[in-house]
């Protein structure tokens, strides 16, 4: 199997992770108490942190691949990670807002 069509199997891999994380943080009565959403929450992180996993392992059968000469699969091997990185950053830092600096101006 070549590198190529590992690294677009891991990115659309990735791609499945992800919007099974966008649907299992979606839905629930709009009465509902903090718990469920907070499972809900949680939910998202977990499915994530696994799409993560991937885009880490993406990534490093891409630098492998572009050391022998691959450069084609450099966008598919990378764009998965630094979007993980920058979605889980943005959700860090939303509930570091929520938790120290909100409470402030209440």
């Amino acid at each position: 199997m070549s590198s190529r069509t590992i690294v677009h199997a891991l990115a659309a891999g990735w791609g499945a992770l992800m919007l099974v994380s966008l649907t299992s943080s979606l839905g629930g009565e709009p009465g509902d108490a903090a718990q469920p959403a907070l499972a809900r929450m949680v939910s998202f992180l977990i499915w994530q942190l696994g799409a993560l996993g991937v885009a880490i392992a993406g990534t490093a059968v891409t630098r492998a691949a572009a050391a022998r000469g691959v450069v084609t699969v450099k966008l598919a091997g990378y764009a998965p990670l630094a979007a993980s990185l920058f979605i889980l950053g943005a959700v860090v830092l939303m509930i570091a807002f929520r938790v120290l600096v909100q409470p402030a101006f209440a």
